[in-house]
């Protein structure tokens, strides 16, 4: 292009850019802002039910909490699925109590939907307190992504978790109280095992976090409990097969896609005892010390229980030793080798120490399980003498399960793999 071409261009570009030039918006960027809060805020309160809305906090490893909630006349009100115990009222709100407050579409670099007033039910996760001075790192303003009469899409503004809502074709009383039957069936069952078009999976699902392998890669993706089954933050690509959601079969005890080419069956006895959510106890007494176990176990363990015994906790007596699922709900291991011991010479309050693990399948025809130590938990600082026994345990993986009764177990029999003179008996009490 010549100097006199390059001049003209530049002049074009310039006329266009006059206040005599018509907009090709054929509005104003403000006025756009204006009609789109308009047509949001009209949109959120044009469903008479409400929203259920899949809330995710902190980083997503709690997985998802449900919400129902119906806008109207620049009010919330917000139902949970779960009850919320918040410092700040000084109140415990069970499943199903609706709390109001205010909200607002506004406009800033995009859209945001506002929970402008403090919703106790809501702000419980993005609230400091006593010990998160953070709170849960959670959002309370969302950036519309996506909105129509099927769904909306929004971003939290500070912290990035997407927050999706779907229009409720049922009371929001009705919707949580389904979530929450749905959460206590689904959230007991650790399920391991998918079949893919026929195929077996390793899967582990639990805790409302699905993880699983996908062509030599690990994910791990959270869900949320709904009326009718599961539905994940992001899809989840298994044997090449794209899921969303699973629906619930209460009749098999088994979640499957839409399409049903996915299912994650009921779990067999191995699975659930690899799922690690049941206490299984080794044969202890401090009458009788160890017994249904190995020599050098055994060893191991009586060494444990008279080194528990110290003056500066009270005298501990050792009570119990498991494993299984952690019997401190406080802690983010949920899968131990655990004791649990009782100072002022047994009488006292109940201590309880752990040794996170992990529980999988290596062989579900063989019924092999691998055990694997993964990091401490709740007080086993002050217990490392006990380390011996998470080593003996994680040192002689896999075992071959032995169950006393397929259907409904009440002890199962641990056989090293590698070392048949290697094991141990649990029983559940």
């Amino acid at each position: 292009m010549n100097k006199r071409k390059l001049i003209a261009a530049f002049a074009v570009i310039l006329a266009s850019c006059t206040p005599d030039t018509e907009d090709v918006f054929g509005e104003s960027a403000a006025n756009r802002v204006a009609l789109s809060q308009n047509s949001y805020s009209a949109l959120l309160e044009s469903q008479q039910q409400g929203w259920a809305l899949d809330y995710y906090p902190s980083d997503g490893t709690l997985g998802g909490v449900a919400y129902a909630a119906r806008f109207h006349g620049g009010l919330v009100t917000m139902s949970c699925e779960q009850p919320v115990s918040n410092p700040v009222t000084a109140k415990t709100y069970p499943v199903g109590t609706e709390t109001t407050s205010y909200y607002q579409v506004t406009g800033e670099t995009g859209v945001l939907l506002t929970f402008d007033t403090y919703n106790p039910l809501f702000h419980y996760w993005s609230q400091p307190s006593a010990g998160r001075a953070k709170g849960y790192q959670s959002d309370y303003e969302f950036t519309f992504l996506a909105a129509s009469a099927d769904s909306v899409v929004l971003r939290g503004k500070k912290h990035g978790n997407l927050l999706r809502m779907y229009p409720l074709a049922e009371a929001p009383a009705a919707y949580v109280r389904r979530v929450q039957q749905t959460h206590a069936v689904l959230g007991s069952i650790i399920r391991k095992r998918a079949l893919v078009d026929g195929v077996s999976k390793s899967i582990t699902m639990a805790y409302n976090q699905f993880s699983y392998t996908e062509q030599a890669k690990g994910d791990t993706v959270p869900y949320i409990h709904t009326a009718d089954g599961v539905r994940f933050y992001r899809t989840v690509t298994l044997g090449g097969v794209n899921i969303s959601r699973l629906t619930y079969d209460s009749s098999a005890n088994a979640l499957r896609s839409p399409d049903g080419r996915v299912v994650l069956p009921a779990p067999t006895v191995a699975e659930s005892f690899a799922g690690g959510q049941t206490q299984w106890y080794f044969g202890y007494s401090e009458a009788d010390g160890p017994t249904e176990m190995c020599s050098e176990l055994a060893d191991l363990l009586s060494d444990c229980a008279q080194r528990v015994k110290k003056p500066n906790w009270g005298y501990e007596v050792l009570q119990d030793f498991y494993i299984g699922g952690n019997l401190f709900s406080g802690d983010a291991l949920h899968t131990v080798i655990g004791w649990r011991a009782a100072d002022n010479y047994g009488k006292g309050n109940p201590a309880y120490f752990a040794y996170g693990i992990s529980m999988d399948l290596v062989d579900e025809q063989r019924q092999l399980v691998g055990i694997h130590a993964l990091e401490p938990a709740t007080n086993f600082d002050k217990h490392v003498y006990c380390q011996s026994l998470v080593d003996f345990i994680g040192q002689h993986s896999p075992y071959q399960l032995v169950f006393d009764n397929d259907e409904s177990p009440t002890s199962v029999t641990l056989t090293s793999e590698h070392d048949a003179t290697k094991w141990f008996t649990l029983r559940i009490r």
